[in-house]
């Protein structure tokens, strides 16, 4: 046991266990639903957190790049996303836990958006689908709206997000025939 409360490893593993709990869950009842809520809820502010830390990661590895290149180094290793992460929340401070397959698609993109190798609506388009799969996983009722921040700096731009999701879509499943 730690010295000043539970150990980092006791969290994670809480974090996991409830995130596991609330996919086992049928969502039967209020309190199921509920506790499948709380855990996506969490699930949400994990994906939007870390698609921003992926972002702030692009610059610092791109300085970092920078400097090896010109001191004649190997190139560092890249950032890598964590499965867990402290979320804030109105009861305090928890840890949330976000599988590592869908952490690393979300970090990425964070990256390729600072990066420009994607727009803000692909962004948008392939991080939503990490929050569909987990709205899905969680039994939510709605799925969970991913990056909304991001969604309202595109609307007070003057960018109809639906319509370029859309239009991304239908070129998607063209391309796809």
């Amino acid at each position: 046991m730690a010295l000043f409360g539970r150990s980092k490893t006791d969290v994670r593993k809480t974090a996991k266990s409830e995130y596991d709990k609330a996919c086992t869950l049928r969502g039967d009842d209020r309190k199921e639903q509920a506790y499948q809520m709380k855990v996506a809820l969490r699930c949400r502010a994990h994906i939007d957190k870390l698609f921003i830390e992926g972002a702030e990661g692009a610059e610092l590895y791109n300085d970092a790049v920078l400097v090896c290149i010109a001191e004649g180094k190997p190139k560092p290793t890249p950032p890598k996303p964590s499965e867990y992460m402290k979320i804030k929340t109105a009861s305090g401070e928890v840890t949330s836990y976000l599988p590592e397959e869908y952490a690393e698609v979300v970090f990425r993109y964070g990256m390729r958006y600072q990066t420009m190798e994607c727009t803000a609506v692909q962004a948008i388009q392939a991080v939503q689908q990490i929050a569909n799969s987990v709205s899905f996983e969680l039994k939510v009722e709605h799925p969970l709206t991913a990056l909304q921040f991001l969604r309202d700096q595109m609307m007070e731009e003057g960018v109809d997000i639906e319509a370029e999701l859309a239009a991304l879509s239908g070129s998607s499943e063209s391309d796809a025939s």
